[in-house]
């Protein structure tokens, strides 16, 4: 087997417990909201887009049918993470958009784990973690084709 391929398969195993120990941390982070990973991903997906989205947007984003989006947007929007608002360009649309104080609060669940990562990053110079964001970076595009 050659280097390329024992670094790959390497990075592989090891990516496959970040995703395990992150999907857990999700999970139990949600069940903390009354909330399960499913929605709490939908909400991260909302805060990150920066802008409300259509629950059609919202669907091709998170690759879940429109009657899944329907019922995740109604717990979330039960458990006040969301509203529904009038599109302004269409005004028969909704969009959903985040409702920003208890966002911040479950972010805030997460600022042990931002804590540690910062620390971890010490470690490295900017010229290091930039490859680390690189890489990243080109295997989320690498990848994009094959997640479903």
């Amino acid at each position: 087997m050659s280097r390329a391929r024992d670094r790959t398969a390497e990075i592989s195993d090891l990516i496959q417990e970040v995703i395990a120990s992150s999907v857990l941390t999700n999970e139990r982070i949600a069940r903390r909201f009354g909330l399960n990973v499913v929605a709490g991903q939908t909400l991260g997906v909302l805060a990150r887009a920066g802008v409300p989205l259509t629950p059609g947007e919202i669907g091709s984003r998170v690759s879940l049918p429109s009657s899944t989006v329907t019922r995740v947007v109604d717990r979330l929007e039960g458990a006040g993470f969301v509203r529904r608002v009038p599109d302004p360009e269409d005004r028969r649309r909704i969009r959903v958009e985040p409702v920003p104080d208890r966002l911040a609060e479950l972010a805030s669940s997460y600022d042990g784990l931002s804590d540690a990562l910062r620390r971890h990053n010490e470690a490295f110079d900017d010229a290091e973690l930039d490859i680390v964001i690189r890489y990243i970076r080109g295997m989320l595009v690498a990848t994009a084709d094959v997640r479903d």
